[in-house]
């Protein structure tokens, strides 16, 4: 299995014949046309609306490079509706706490902390996880301490079913945002502390870079390596 960052949140993973592309919003360093180029089956998947994280132009790829199937969240369907005919694409809108499975690529939906999903993904043997914009978004220099225990609250409900469906995955690509201020590696951390992973990727650092690589913070010393990925890096796992 080979991860690429493209950019923000956004990854393409190549495993077997199959690529997953996750979020893609922005590609720095021109990553994207040779693993497109090079997909047999090809999935896209979309965990919300903000503009972050949903480009229209993978709506082109359809065309150009014959996508399998997208998986998008059902928050972006009136978004998209308005916006463009998607009647030609092969679109599955997909629910929290949904399932979706062609047979070679299974794909389960959890909540987010944010709006729209997080997405644990099955294929060619390998268990992945997307977090979108899940994490513990709680602001501790801004907030009040009532909505500071809210925000964990929160994280910790969702994370709970998580750890409950997908205790040991081989990749998980996570936000990791030192504007949070305060505790920024919190979410990170009890990540880390609650699931197995072998390989943590950290992402949506805003272009803070150098604090979100302070794995020390965050780790697990118990298992698994954390990850920075400059955009076009491939990482064989």
């Amino acid at each position: 299995m080979t991860v690429t960052a493209i950019g923000h949140s956004g990854f393409a993973i190549e495993t077997g014949d199959v690529t997953l592309v996750f979020d893609y919003y922005i590609d720095p360093a021109g990553a994207i046309d040779d693993i497109l180029s090079r997909a047999q089956r090809l999935y896209v998947l979309v965990s919300h609306s903000h503009r972050d994280h949903l480009n229209p132009d993978i709506f082109g790829w359809h065309a150009r490079y014959g996508v399998t199937q997208y998986i998008i969240a059902n928050e972006c369907r009136r978004k998209l509706k308005r916006a463009m005919d998607l009647t030609a694409h092969p679109i599955t809108y997909i629910h929290h706490d949904e399932d979706w499975s062609d047979g070679r690529v299974t794909v389960h939906a959890f909540d987010s902390t944010d709006v729209g999903l997080c997405y644990m993904v099955t294929a060619d043997g390998r268990r992945i996880f997307h977090a979108g914009d899940f994490t513990c978004w709680h602001f501790s220099e801004e907030c009040d301490e009532q909505a500071v225990r809210k925000a964990k609250g929160d994280f910790h409900a969702i994370l709970r079913r998580i750890v409950a469906h997908c205790p040991h995955l081989d990749v998980a690509m996570f936000p990791v945002v030192p504007n949070i201020g305060g505790d920024w590696a919190y979410g990170a951390r009890e990540f880390l502390r609650s699931v197995s992973v072998d390989h943590f990727i950290a992402m949506h650092t805003w272009g803070r870079d150098r604090e979100a690589a302070q794995f020390a913070l965050y780790q697990n010393p118990d298992h698994g390596t954390c990850h920075l990925l400059p955009p076009s890096t491939p990482l064989s796992i």
